[in-house]
This record gives C-alpha cells, sequence and structure tokens, in this order.
C-alpha cells in the first residue's frame, strides 16, 4: 500500500485520537502531521514493512503518543513562560496582590533548589526550562553528549521535587 493511501484512509482515524487527547482542533491537527511523519520515517527505515502487523493499531499507537508528547511540550512552554516572566521580571497577575505574591514566593524557592544544585543539573534546567533550548542544542552549547544531557535533566528534575518537598515539609 502506499503510504498516501494510507494516509487517505486513517487521516480522520488519527486527528479524532489526537483530537481526544487534546481537545483542541488544531494542535489536534499538528500532532496528526507528526504521526504521519514519525510513521513514514518507521515505515521508510523497515524493509518490507515487517514490524507491522496491524497498521490501523500502530497508527493510533503513534498518534496517542504524539498527542500526549505535545500536550506535555506545550504545557512545558507555557510552565516555562510563567516562570521565566516570575523570576526575571517579577510580573504575573496584577489584578490578583495574594496570587502575585504567592508566585514570588514559588520563584523564590525555585530558584533557591536549583542555586543549591551541582553547576550541571542546573545550567541543564536553566537552559532547557527558561533558555528553552532542546536537549541538541545544550549539548552543543557545553560540549557534552546529547544522553549526558538528557540524565543531567533526569536527575535536576529529580533533585527539584525531591528538594521542593522537603522546603514543604521543613
Amino acid at each position: 500500500m502506499e503510504f498516501e493511501q494510507i494516509v487517505l484512509k486513517y487521516q480522520n482515524l488519527v486527528y479524532t485520537v489526537c483530537h481526544n487527547i487534546l481537545k483542541n482542533p488544531h494542535d489536534a491537527e499538528n500532532a496528526a502531521q507528526e504521526t504521519f511523519l514519525s510513521a513514514y520515517l518507521d515505515i521508510s527505515k523497515t524493509p518490507g514493512n515487517a514490524r507491522i502487523n496491524d497498521l490501523k493499531s500502530w497508527l493510533c499507537k503513534i498518534a496517542a503518543n504524539k498527542s500526549v508528547d505535545f500536550r506535555r511540550r506545550n504545557c512545558k512552554i507555557a510552565q516555562n513562560e510563567q516562570s521565566f516572566e516570575i523570576l526575571e521580571f517579577g510580573i504575573g497577575d496584577k489584578a490578583n496582590v495574594e496570587n502575585q505574591a504567592e508566585q514570588k514566593e514559588r520563584a523564590k524557592k525555585l530558584h533557591e533548589v536549583i542555586s543549591a544544585m551541582p553547576d550541571k543539573y542546573a545550567n541543564a534546567i536553566k537552559a532547557f526550562y527558561f533558555e528553552q533550548m532542546s536537549v541538541k542544542e545544550i549539548a552543543k552549547h557545553y560540549s557534552l553528549p546529547e544522553k549526558t544531557v538528557e540524565t543531567h535533566l533526569y536527575r535536576a528534575k529529580k533533585m527539584i521535587k525531591e528538594r521542593w518537598c522537603a522546603l514543604d515539609n521543613g
């Protein structure tokens, strides 16, 4: 089956899976496009499409995974923008003074937690979340393998969670 035929046959199904997860038509379209791109690249690597027994299920799984990734990525960007504004400029919801004070306190706490980390983890977190650099860009900037950067990010996130909880309980 030609890939164009696969797209035509399953485009509505893939879009529906993406839309059910993302609840936004524009985001669902983007995730569906990413799904078909990923599927195309995977099919082109697999000789004779030997791995793909059930094309419909396989596409649905890719669509679900791409949608979840898309949602995480968008959520992360929104959180990063808000955190960056709070940390760098001290701005937030000016209409709600209590909310603004709470945001500043959280930003201060986050800054303390990140400052207490070893530099390699703090640098990775700052570059990824605040400067919105990709893992690849961070790796190139610090002359590190991408897997090392991924490990630094994983460990930094773990440290933030642990130290955040310790500050809440302390």
